[in-house]
């Protein structure tokens, strides 16, 4: 994906996420393959040195200046499964399960990178037994969770019913009316003059849907802080998150119309609703936020208003004990994530234990002379 020169020096995010629907993909959004200069592909075991490997490639980049996208891992977020360099069109991508990556255009744009021939298969092999066993504790682990997270959605969505019979249509659709009004034919203040109304006509806009949050072992991870930096902020407040999902629709849908380049972060518990869109051409952000905000933004739009409060307080109680069970189902998915997390570290210590690390640098070495500093 080309920015034109538009993106923070660093932007952190996710492109995989443990969600209602399980194990949730966005990886082929990392980079093109149409457009990629360059994309390694990194294969191998857990505890093979495969993020270990990108840190080390990113660096060399992040040492000479050059803006720089970490994608981290919603299994562990210190770790990465993706780095993209964007004006250099090159991206270094974790290809291993559960977000399995073959090659499009081998030996053309896609290059695999084995870190698992430095493995010793003997030490390996004396605990195959073991390996196996804890594979199938860790995949249990996560089909738990993953039912937690199920679970959890339906709450919210059912939450969410009560709350569209008590939303006022009418007085929605004038709302996302004026906010497009507001980005395309009144100047904001908060849009800089040389950006605003930049329109690509004639030029296919193109969505690249991501995460800036994540539901893991360490509980609810997000980036959208990092990623607001740089741009104007418009924040869409409502507890009501159906419509403001809604709402990000609308204006994604008018900026791809007008041919620009739209990021959609979805919601981590269902990724088929947006939570945040980015704007990069215009340097403008919509976030959101179910709850009351804090901070200044350059614009606020708030939809609690279109919201029958009557019809509301009389689902009060009924709401509120919906809650609580949702509480209950998260803590429970949190608490099936740290197991994974648990049993991956037992797989990593077999495999780190059985991994000639000294070839991993050779290799690195080989492949990457003109990077060193």
């Amino acid at each position: 994906i080309i920015y034109g020169g538009i993106i923070l020096k660093e932007r952190h995010f996710f492109a995989g996420n443990n969600t209602s629907k399980g194990f949730h993909s966005f990886f082929d959004y990392i980079i093109s393959s149409e457009e990629a200069e360059h994309i390694y592909i990194l294969k191998g075991g857990p505890g093979v040195g495969k993020s270990s490997f990108m840190k080390k490639f990113i660096s060399r980049f992040q040492a000479k200046g050059y803006d720089l996208e970490y994608i981290h891992c919603s299994s562990d977020n210190d770790s990465l499964d993706a780095i993209v360099i964007p004006c250099l069109k090159i991206a270094m991508v974790d290809g291993t399960a559960p977000h399995t990556i073959d090659p499009k255009f081998p030996g053309i744009i896609d290059e695999i990178i084995n870190l698992g021939q430095f493995i010793d298969v003997t030490k390996l092999q004396a605990n195959k037994l073991d390996i196996l066993q804890t594979n199938k504790a860790k995949s249990n682990a996560y089909k738990s969770a993953y039912r937690y997270l199920e679970c959890a959605n339906i709450i919210i969505e059912e939450i969410n019913s009560i709350y569209d019979r008590a939303t006022n249509d009418l007085k929605f659709t004038q709302i996302a009316k004026d906010v497009i009004d507001s980005i395309y034919n009144s100047k904001p203040v908060s849009i800089s003059e040389n950006l605003y109304n930049k329109s690509n006509s004639g030029k296919q806009g193109y969505l690249r849907k991501l995460f800036s949050d994540a539901i893991t072992a360490d509980g609810y991870i997000s980036f959208i802080d990092s990623l607001c930096k740089g741009n104007s902020v418009w924040m869409i407040v409502g507890q009501n998150t159906n419509y403001v999902s809604k709402l990000l629709d609308r204006i994604a849908g008018e900026a791809l119309k007008r041919g620009h380049l739209v990021e959609g972060f979805y919601r981590p518990l269902n990724p088929d609703k947006l939570q945040h869109i980015l704007i990069p051409e215009l340097n403008l952000i919509f976030r959101s936020s179910d709850k009351p905000i804090e901070g200044s933004f350059d614009e606020v739009i708030d939809l609690n208003p279109i919201i029958d409060i009557e019809i509301l307080n009389s689902y009060k109680m009924y709401i509120e004990n919906n809650l609580e069970l949702y509480d209950i189902m998260l803590e429970n998915a949190y608490s099936k994530l740290q197991d994974t997390r648990k049993y991956h570290s037992i797989l990593e210590n077999y495999y780190v234990k059985s991994m000639d690390f000294n070839g991993v640098d050779a290799l690195f070495d080989r492949l990457f002379p003109d990077l060193k500093i």
